[in-house]
């Protein structure tokens, strides 16, 4: 059945088998597409999961399954009805606790595998890209000592600092803009893990997507 929609546009996921319904690359492309607004045809699709239009098809039917997407109207042709997203984001959240864990777990590794590939494929065309984007790779990663409060606040104050560029359209995007891949991954450590790396980034140049959790959340990217 589908799951819970929000006024403001999120899709709330529930259910352990919606969320690991995402846990496939080619659904999460679909998602990173369409939630942004835009809407594709299964053979339009196919070019950004690498896969046929009927296996495309396949996994739209899979999302529609969960109300994560839907066929949108039929164009002037008629020949392709396209697909669009539901919401502008998901979040996964649960009344019952570790009841998504799993589920959670197996959309993570699909999440990350993604960002990986993505990385790699910067930096293998990294001496070809132009001079201003060369290195635009940033991957930073740190501990700081934080109240759940003040955890809470950062966390908001990075997504008000995103959300200007976030609900950007397709046609509205400047002259010479490009995709970028932009990754939050706030986690707080288990007790104990009392060692003092101390404040601040450590690690070279790059990285960001976007997941949150009380939701872990694929917010709209850039169209």
């Amino acid at each position: 059945m589908p799951e819970e929609h929000r006024e403001d546009g999120r899709i709330v996921l529930s259910d352990p088998r919606a969320i690991r319904a995402l846990a496939h690359p080619a659904r999460l492309a679909l998602i990173e597409a369409l939630l942004p607004g835009q809407e594709l045809t299964a053979t339009e699709a196919a070019a950004l999961t690498g896969l046929s239009p009927s296996a495309t098809s396949y996994h739209l039917k899979a999302l529609a399954k969960w109300g994560i997407v839907e066929a949108g109207q039929p164009r002037p042709d008629g020949r392709d009805r396209p697909w669009k997203a539901t919401g502008r984001s998901i979040e996964m959240s649960s009344q019952v606790p570790r009841a998504t864990v799993l589920a959670e777990i197996a959309m993570l590794d699909a999440v990350l595998d993604r960002i990986r590939a993505l990385v790699t494929g910067f930096l293998e065309r990294q001496a070809s890209e132009p001079e201003p984007w060369r290195d635009a790779l940033e991957l930073a990663n740190g501990d700081y000592w934080l109240t759940a409060p003040e955890l809470a606040e950062i966390s908001r104050a990075l997504r008000s600092v995103l959300e200007p560029y976030k609900r950007r359209a397709r046609d509205a995007r400047p002259a010479n803009s490009r995709r970028v891949r932009v990754t939050r991954l706030l986690v707080p450590r288990a007790d104990g893990e009392e060692e003092d790396a101390g404040p601040g980034d450590a690690g070279p140049g790059a990285v960001a997507g976007d997941a949150g959790r009380g939701s872990a959340r694929p917010e709209d990217p850039a169209p």
